[in-house]
């Protein structure tokens, strides 16, 4: 015979929050808990009275209408309801009704706020926000690899920096280094950082060219370097000095310097991350040697995920290794063809500008040179454009199968070549021709003239604002509202019924390419033309185009499917499979499927908003 009151613990066991309880606490809920039967159509709580009781839904659905009868929501199984009235002690805001015949738990409001004052994690969970809960599903248990990623950069510095002023002479910089054993000096002009000297500038910038030492300081210094403040993680420290090739980077507090962290300094905190293989991809003297350096970036991949860091933020890496890569390239190329023959620009597109990066990606990219170079630069250009996409592909970035490649002719031009194609573009009313063309509304140049690729940029977005809704942008956001999320009547999941993935969630086809597009239309419309999602979100809300809450559930959202799915792709690696984007709900925790379910429907409410806003 069975114990009906351990039934109720099993459910409890996978069932958010009640998960987070310990088994005694779990067992008192059970035995606080009573079962309730009611028919289809009957009310379960009125608006205007007070709620005393926690309902958990066991089987069947409600929906919850407001004063006007209008549809608010919809829950299901494992789900609770009049959460703000139990919480707050407010009037009940919407009418909850049966749709169906249900077996609903009900609990006390006295043995609800007894769990709630014995757990923190069970109280936390009730007061919690959507986009708290979005974000939570996929952090990582251990905390050991997420304080190493995420330990302020400040905390690196073990002395106050070394400073001198612009008209220093060049031997007394180097004395100052050799005298407080550094391998940099800080040039101020008063309280300003003006400019940083290493001893790799005394190398080649003296020394290698005959420079008289009696010269200031200043005519050998970079100008205006980059600067974090030292709050700033030791991720995004990482990632900034791989992607630009630099070796010292100064840190700042109330927009005062206080500190230098150099690579030895990263390098000594760890030596499995992406600045050693960054390094590593500087260093290779040939192709061959790139192509060995590359095969490591899977390893890397589940070292990222073993270490502790959220997974969500491992495509910002992955980029910026892609990003080395390229640049690598293109130096080979530039050696071997010889001098530029006028400024250019190499772009990357889609996941690659928005630096959303997996480990299976293809190439996106393309060249932008100025209007005036000379004759013959075409060809030197399509020279290039041959062995970077080549190396590109022996070194795991495979040929884009669409062509959109520097190699193609269409997407190597001249700065009015590609103008003339915004253009074109902007008065494009059918979403299949938009389709064709909306990933090159991700822009990124990730070499070369920036001022070329920042006139591209405004002509992007000069496609979206300024014009009202015209077709071009009217049809994008009727291509990003038509995406089917996959969620049922009851917001049960709507899984692939057949074939090798049956019973599975395309989870890029079906979550993150109709919120990335959905935000880059927003986007275009407000006329921002930053490529990356979060970025996008950030300025959007910036602009007052999102509200608070629209921008955290949209961040949110995107954080957790992207962690998903860089999840899925690290356990395929580990396996020695191909990486695919089909995710299996049953093999993620009850809670990530509760949060995945509220990503959807957040996708489907901003995709509802951008069908109001663009009426077909």
């Amino acid at each position: 015979m069975t114990n009906p009151l351990a039934d109720v613990e099993k459910f409890l066991e996978v069932t958010p929050p009640f998960d987070l309880l310990e088994p005694a606490l779990r067992r008192r809920a059970a035995a606080a808990i009573e079962a309730v039967y009611r028919r289809k159509g009957t009310v379960l709580l009125e608006i205007g009275e007070l709620n005393e009781t926690l309902y958990v839904i066991r089987r069947g659905a409600v929906e919850a209408h407001d004063r006007h009868g209008n549809f608010v929501d919809r829950y299901g199984e494992g789900e609770s309801f009049g959460l703000q009235s139990l919480l707050t002690g407010k009037p009940v805001r919407f009418r909850i009704t049966l749709i169906e015949d249900g077996l609903i738990w009900t609990m006390p409001r006295n043995a609800f706020d007894g769990l709630r004052a014995s757990s923190s994690e069970f109280d936390t969970y009730y007061i919690r926000s959507l986009e708290e809960r979005l974000t939570s599903a996929v952090q990582p248990r251990s905390s050991s690899g997420q304080t190493l990623f995420m330990t302020p950069m400040g905390e690196l510095v073990r002395s106050e920096p070394i400073v001198v002023a612009p008209d220093t002479t060049i031997a007394e910089a180097a004395r100052r280094m050799s005298q407080h054993g550094v391998s940099s000096l800080l040039v101020n002009e008063g309280e300003r950082l003006c400019g940083i000297v290493t001893d790799r500038d005394l190398r080649n910038r003296v020394l290698a060219m005959g420079r008289d030492p009696a010269e200031p300081v200043s005519a050998i210094m970079t100008a205006e370097p980059l600067m974090l403040d030292a709050s700033s993680p030791v991720l995004e420290g990482i990632l900034a000095m791989a992607g630009r090739g630099i070796h010292h980077l100064p840190l700042t507090r109330d927009r005062r310097v206080v500190g230098m962290v150099t690579t030895r300094d990263l390098m000594t905190l760890q030596t499995q991350h992406p600045l050693y293989l960054a390094a590593q991809i500087q260093k290779a003297g040939s192709l061959e040697r790139l192509v060995a350096v590359c095969r490591q970036v899977p390893r890397l991949f589940e070292l990222l995920l073993a270490s502790g860091m959220r997974a969500e933020q491992v495509p910002k890496v992955l980029t910026t290794i892609n990003d080395s890569v390229t640049r690598r390239l293109i130096g080979f190329a530039e050696q071997q063809l010889g001098p530029v023959p006028a400024p250019f620009a190499w772009l990357v597109f889609g996941s690659q500008a928005r630096e959303e990066q997996s480990i299976k990606t293809d190439q996106d990219n393309g060249l932008v040179y100025a209007d005036d170079a000379p004759p013959g630069a075409s060809a030197w250009f399509a020279a290039l454009a041959r062995i970077v996409c080549d190396g590109l592909d022996a070194c795991g970035y495979p040929y884009c199968p669409g062509k959109i490649m520097a190699t193609t002719d269409e997407w190597r031009q001249p700065l009015s070549g590609w103008l003339a194609h915004f253009r074109d573009w902007a008065g494009l009313p059918d979403p299949q021709a938009v389709l064709r063309v909306s990933i090159f509304f991700d822009l990124r140049a990730v070499h070369g003239d920036h001022p070329l690729a920042a006139q591209l940029a405004q002509a992007l977005g000069e496609c979206g604002s300024g014009r009202g809704k015209g077709p071009f942008i009217t049809a994008m956001a009727r291509q990003a509202a038509s995406y089917d999320v996959p969620l049922g009547f009851f917001r049960r999941f709507v899984l692939a019924g057949k074939g090798e993935h049956s019973d599975t969630l395309e989870i890029k086809a079906s979550g993150l390419m109709p919120l990335t597009d959905l935000v880059r239309v927003r986007a275009l419309e407000a006329g921002i033309t930053i490529p990356g999602t979060q970025a996008r979100i950030a300025r959007l809300l910036e602009a007052g185009r999102l509200s608070r809450s629209d921008a955290d559930r949209l961040s949110g959202a995107h954080r957790l499917l992207a962690g998903l799915r860089i999840r899925l792709h690290a356990e395929q690696v580990r396996r020695g499979e191909q990486p695919h984007n089909h995710l299996d709900p049953s093999a993620i925790s009850h809670a990530e499927r509760a949060a995945l379910r509220d990503a959807f429907l957040v996708i489907r409410e901003a995709q509802k908003g951008l069908g109001q806003d663009f009426p077909v």
